[in-house]
């Protein structure tokens, strides 16, 4: 409807696609025909998942006033714009309660627009495995770097990861017909294609053009994951500074996939892939999760069973290796293990911000995409 702001809050999960969405956007390769949309972020607005949980779990006035500040200001800035749309997107939202979110929204963002919609995305369990694994490698998070695809897994199940519906249905709950969840499967996904599903179905089908190159964040094939996990495994872990090493590993990972990206593929591609036994494990503990979530959010049609049978299906007949020797050669395996002790000790030098630098460097591309991109001519949209 002309005249009305719409806030959309886009919660991820993480590994359905955020990354190529927010490039999308942050780049302003989508133009919502007639319509104007407000993208208050240089990438993500990661930040305000961890505000979230800190305004949830303060508990003096003081604190509470301290950490409400940084979502005051957002909200201030939603309320001052004049586009049509305004758009939040932070995988992050993954681990805010939806009541948590509910409350932030009804605090600070209830008088910035006229409608509020949430919307995410839910990955088949068996690619959520697959991917996570493939993704907390290339983090460098140091129990990963020690585990196997199955013994990750079997942590994740022991942990009751990725049990999608009491989650969702919480979601649910708090938000309504406000509410959207979309299956990240490829033949279910509008021109098959996360960004053009999510601009479809989020914009409410309003016309629309995307322009450039929106692809991010492609996994990386595992000859690539084992060069990354040399250098990673070569980084110290701060036990005084947990979380400025995690920080550092994962900008290290996103680094690595953003110069990788840049190169021709390499001559050889493998893909991390399940083996029939674990893709069969993983079925039985998901499958009655599967068959709920697909009575509840997608009419009953049996979107997320039949990827835990396709997983079977197309499952190796034996587990895969996660060692770099055995993808790389020795004389390659040596230069890496020289190259990364090096630049892990580069790494030490306290008074540099390495997050810092490595994150500008990702800005810096979406800013240069963003200048050429004003350069193309107007597409037709769809």
């Amino acid at each position: 409807m002309p005249n009305r702001k719409t806030l959309i809050f886009h919660i991820g999960d993480h590994k359905t696609g955020s990354t190529s969405i927010q490039l999308a956007f942050a780049k302003r390769l989508v133009t919502i025909q007639g319509h104007s949309v407000f993208y208050p972020a240089k990438l993500a607005r990661n930040a305000l998942g961890d505000q979230c949980l800190a305004y949830g779990k303060a508990q003096t006035p003081e604190t509470r006033q301290a950490t409400a500040k940084p979502i005051a200001k957002l909200a201030e800035l939603i309320r001052d714009s004049k586009a049509d749309f305004t758009l939040i997107s932070a995988e992050a939202f993954e681990k805010v309660p939806a009541a948590l979110l509910r409350e932030v929204i009804d605090t600070f963002f209830a008088g910035t627009a006229d409608d509020i919609r949430i919307f995410g995305y839910v990955r088949p369990h068996a690619a959520r495995l697959t991917s996570s694994f493939s993704e907390r490698t290339k983090a460098g998070v140091p129990k990963t770097l020690r585990m196997n695809l199955d013994d990750f897994t079997k942590l994740r199940q022991k942990k009751r990861e990725f049990i999608y519906l009491p989650r969702f249905t919480a979601w649910q709950e708090q938000f309504g017909d406000a509410f959207t969840l979309r299956p990240m499967i490829r033949s279910q996904l509008h021109k098959g294609d996360v960004v053009s599903d999510f601009v479809h179905h989020a914009f409410g089908g309003l016309p629309f053009t995307i322009t450039g190159d929106n692809a991010a964040n492609e996994s990386l094939c595992l000859e690539d994951l084992m060069r990354l996990k040399v250098l990673q495994s070569h980084l110290k872990v701060l036990p005084s500074r947990p979380k400025a090493s995690h920080d550092l590993r994962l900008k290290i990972g996103w680094e690595f996939s953003r110069l990788t990206g840049q190169l021709p593929p390499p001559p050889q591609r493998t893909k991390l892939q399940l083996h029939k036994s674990l893709a069969e494990d993983i079925r039985d503990t998901y499958l009655d999760d599967a068959k709920a979530m697909d009575r509840e959010f997608f009419g009953g049609e049996p979107l997320l069973e039949n990827e835990l049978h396709a997983a079977v299906e197309k499952a190796l007949d034996t587990p895969q290796s996660v060692e770099p020797a055995d993808y790389l050669s020795a004389s390659e395996l040596r230069s890496l293990e020289l190259m990364s002790g090096m630049i892990a000790g580069m790494l030490e030098e306290p008074t540099v911000n390495w997050p810092a630098f490595f994150h500008a460097k990702r800005v810096r591309d979406v800013e240069q995409a963003r200048k050429a991109q004003k350069k193309q001519p107007s597409a037709a949209a769809e």
